[in-house]
């Protein structure tokens, strides 16, 4: 009776791990899927580029609507031009990726303009998508954001007085700190919590001047005039610090001036110098090479975020604007060069 017994089970069985053995491997195929998909958007480490000086400081100001043709050259720029292009490093062929303002803030800090449209209306949600400070926190570095006018640190209003949040994306994003004090926040004010003792400052900090200082408001001589007045006021001393402690300064723009009524993305290589969306950028400080640089094709605020990603070995955030691709600014291009 129990040899009768066996035998059923024992051809059950077999019977079993056949169809187990021609089942799993599509059930296995099948669970991946997910997993590869969703790997598919996780971003990946970039390979790093040999011979990236690692700052200890790197301090980006972000000035407003300027054409590079009204910046360099310009009089009314000495600082701009007789200090900081001067002994740095002018990038000739820099291109912003957008018209109006608020999305080349968010591709600078993001790799992507996270949709917010083109009418400069600062989003209704939060952002949880991979950025600059969230990276550098994560690797153990820090981030700031300093805002001229902010009326209190880690506040949201969306304007006050000459302070305007359109251009202050990291407030968008829930995954960087957003607390009440200079400790356990990304958003604080300027000139009151940016340490007058540079050692202090984070790995990555942006300075944001408010909409006179960076030359949005007033004419176009007396806006330049009054930014270019105010980085030497405010920014020199720090940029002399810099030179002499491995630490950088990056001062570029926004958008260039020729807005149309209609915000859209430009293409850097539309045959209209005025359409491809020209601005000046230039990297000051240590271990920096003065001169003049091309960059093959150009570049755009997403090979900024790239080098400042490959220096400090972050994941990579976003991705590179589609008109710049197709003139063949790569994604993945790593300003190295400009460098000792």
């Amino acid at each position: 009776m129990a040899l009768i017994e066996t035998k059923p089970r024992s051809f059950t069985a077999t019977i079993l791990a056949l169809v187990l053995t021609v089942l799993l491997p599509s059930i296995s195929i099948l669970s991946a899927r997910p997993a590869l998909a969703l790997q598919e958007n996780i971003p990946l480490p970039l390979p790093w580029v040999a011979g990236l000086p690692v700052y200890d400081h790197i301090v980006i100001i972000v000035e407003e609507n300027k054409d590079y043709e009204q910046i360099i050259g310009n009089r009314n720029a000495s600082y701009i031009n007789d200090v900081l292009r001067k002994e740095g490093a002018s990038l000739t062929k820099f291109y912003a990726e957008e018209h109006h303002s608020e999305g080349n803030y968010f591709w600078l800090f993001s790799g992507s303009n996270q949709h917010v449209g083109f009418i400069d209306s600062v989003p209704d949600h939060d952002f949880e998508t991979s950025n600059l400070g969230e990276e550098l926190i994560r690797a153990g570095r820090s981030f700031k954001g300093y805002c001229e006018g902010l009326p209190e640190i880690g506040s949201l209003v969306t304007e006050q007085g000459l302070y305007a949040r359109k251009h202050v994306p990291w407030a968008g994003f829930s995954n960087v700190p957003r607390g009440k004090t200079v400790a356990d926040s990304s958003n604080l004010r300027f000139p009151q919590d940016f340490p007058s003792d540079y050692n202090l400052l984070p790995t990555v900090s942006f300075v944001i001047p408010n909409l006179v200082h960076d030359m949005h408001n007033g004419s176009t001589p007396s806006g330049i005039l009054a930014g270019d007045k105010w980085l030497r006021e405010h920014i020199d001393g720090y940029y002399n610090w810099a030179k002499q402690h491995n630490s950088l300064l990056i001062l570029t723009f926004d958008e260039n001036s020729q807005s149309p009524l209609m915000g859209r993305v430009t293409d850097p290589a539309d045959k209209d110098p005025k359409k491809s969306n020209r601005i000046v950028t230039i990297l000051a400080g240590a271990h920096i090479k003065h001169g003049e640089y091309s960059e093959g094709k150009g570049v755009t605020h997403v090979n900024v975020l790239r080098t400042l990603e490959a220096m400090y070995k972050l994941n990579r955030s976003g991705s590179q604007q589609w008109n710049a691709l197709k003139a063949g600014i790569a994604d993945d291009f790593v300003i190295n060069d400009v460098f000792e």
